[in-house]
């Protein structure tokens, strides 16, 4: 008997707790504040480096001249850097006797900036252009060849490469090599007339 009234007991201590519980209403999340600014974005991701092979396939999609010529001019513009400030100073005053028809002088500049940077292709291609204005078509062919070896795609020493083959009377070479050369930059709207009118001269010695 004592047992029941125990249980009774606290069955009845327990359910007033438990109405209780049932009866209190659940309290809400509370609302973020009126003024809460919003999640700033995240930073945009950083700009894809500009590198040669991106500047070579802008130039081969050139809508005209204008587009093709300043595209061209950044490549040649990374073409002109050897990754030395003095060498690169060294060739700036080379172009410059080169332009004032100092061609000693220039020659032996070039040779030493050869020296210096056996690897950069654009110290070839100034020297072969000294070589061919020089009359000096062997120098020139072989300075061209050593361009073209360390940068296939110049299309400067592409071209040269035809004039060479051009005064050697070798107008199939020089119709291959301009045609290179306007696969690499299109725009070069003299060098299409000159292969136009290689072609002819070409076509003609067929017959």
């Amino acid at each position: 008997m004592a047992r029941l009234f125990f249980l009774v007991m606290i069955f009845a201590l327990a359910l007033p707790a438990a109405q209780a519980q049932q009866q209190s209403p659940r309290r809400a999340d509370p609302a973020p504040p009126a003024d809460a600014s919003p999640r700033p974005k995240p930073p945009a991701p950083p700009p894809a480096p500009v590198t040669l092979d991106s500047l070579f396939e802008r130039l081969a999609k050139a809508k005209d001249q204008q587009e093709g010529r300043a595209i061209a001019n950044q490549i040649e513009r990374r073409w002109l850097r050897s990754g030395s400030d003095t060498t690169d100073l060294l060739m700036n005053r080379a172009v410059q006797l080169l332009n004032a028809k100092d061609y000693e002088q220039a020659l032996d500049l070039f040779d030493h900036i050869i020296l210096l940077k056996p690897d950069w292709a654009e110290a070839y291609h100034k020297r072969a252009t000294l070589f061919f204005v020089m009359d000096d078509v062997d120098g020139a062919l072989r300075d061209v060849r050593a361009t073209l070896a360390r940068e296939p795609r110049h299309f400067g020493a592409m071209a040269g490469l035809g004039l060479i083959f051009q005064k050697l009377d070798k107008s199939k070479a020089a119709y291959g090599a301009f045609a290179q050369a306007l696969k690499l930059h299109p725009q070069m709207e003299r060098l299409q007339g000159m292969l136009d009118r290689l072609k002819l001269e070409v076509e003609d010695r067929k017959l």
